[in-house]
Order: structure tokens, then sequence, then C-alpha cells
């Protein structure tokens, strides 16, 4: 049977430093375009279908490693961006809680999917987005081929959640490192998740990246 195969896009100087991103446009930094390499290196004996990227440039890049010598176009799919954070993007979780004290506890405790940053979206929107590109992928491939998508933090929770079939609280209990890998397979009767946040391909000194 076919496989998704999630990755998280490459480390971005934002990532390093700790900041929100959201629907920021930033690029890979020099170890987020290498780690990329990595994986893509990994992925190498993998014959991709199709590949699919969030439409933002840290993905795009990202994609565009991992799929590096592969005669296959990448489709950008604005509905695979990061959450948008409204006024939280560029800020630390310290400078929110100096703004909002308790805020970030509140909006990842179990339960709490309608919270969203100011200007911002919530869970539900993000599932709801998600879930549609994976009802449009699902009908526009064969069980049996092997997709690759690429998306951030956030949407491959949502993707999780969307593929397995999982309740909406289970979003925030997944740890998503950047370039990492996650396998999930098709089944007649459902899909099974074969792996989840690997990094493996990385060397042991880079594997505690930014989350």
């Amino acid at each position: 049977m076919g496989h998704w195969y999630l990755v998280r896009h490459g480390e971005t100087d934002w990532n390093l430093n700790e900041r929100i991103q959201g629907q920021t446009d930033t690029p890979l930094n020099a170890t987020g375009r290498r780690k990329a390499d990595l994986l893509g290196r990994r992925l190498d004996d993998v014959h991709f279908d199709a590949m699919y990227s969030s439409d933002l440039a840290r993905t795009y890049e990202t994609a565009q490693l991992v799929a590096k010598g592969r005669d296959l176009a990448i489709v950008a799919d604005p509905d695979l961006r990061e959450f948008s954070f409204g006024e939280w993007e560029g800020l630390t979780d310290a400078e929110i809680e100096a703004r909002q004290p308790g805020a970030l506890t509140e909006r990842i405790s179990a339960g709490n999917e309608a919270f969203s940053a100011p200007g911002g979206e919530n869970t539900w929107q993000v599932l709801e987005r998600v879930r549609r590109f994976c009802t449009r992928t699902a009908e526009r491939h064969d069980p049996s081929e092997d997709i690759l998508v690429v998306a951030h933090g956030g949407s491959i929770r949502a993707l999780a959640v969307a593929l397995l079939d999982l309740a909406e609280t289970d979003f925030w209990r997944f740890r998503i490192h950047c370039a990492s890998l996650g396998i999930v397979r098709n089944h007649s009767d459902g899909r099974v998740l074969v792996r989840w946040n690997d990094i493996s391909h990385l060397p042991a000194a880079d594997r505690d990246t930014p989350v």
C-alpha cells in the first residue's frame, strides 16, 4: 500500500531564536538547508508519485532539497500553511507571556481548540483547511501511491489527526523536530502510523534541534 511521507521544514533563524513564525515567510538558514539535504539523501530511493508543500518559502525550499534530482513538480498549497499567529508572529514565548500572562498555556491546553492568538487562527480552522487538503489529495491519488508532503509543525499535527482519524484533542500530543520524517501507511480499512518525528538521518549533535 502507499504512504504519506510527512516532512517538517528545515531550521530557520526564527526557529533558532525561538520566535513564533506562523505565516511570516521566513527562509531556511544554512543549518536548515543542510538538514533538509540530509533528509533528501535518506529518501533518495523512494519513488514519489506526487509532492506537495506549503507555499511558504521555508517549506518549499525544503521540498526542493528533498526532491532534488527528481523530475516531478512540487505542488504548493496554501492549505498546508502553519497557523496564523496574528499579533504573536515574530515574538518569543517570554515576550508573549509578558503581554498576555498565561495565554500560551491556555492555547495548548487539551480541549481548548477554539483559542487563537490575537488576529490569528484557532486549531479548528487549521484542521479544517488541512482536512480539505487531505480530501483533495486522497481523491486525486490511488491509495497505492507514495506522496511527499512538506509542511509546518502545526499543519503536520493536523495531518496526523486527519489521516489517522484521531480526536481533535490529540493535536498537541505530537512533538515534531525541524527536518523530521513521519510516515503514514494506507490500508484498505484505514491508515497506520509507521514512523514519527524521525531524525535518525541527522548527526547525533544535530538531534537536539528546535521544535
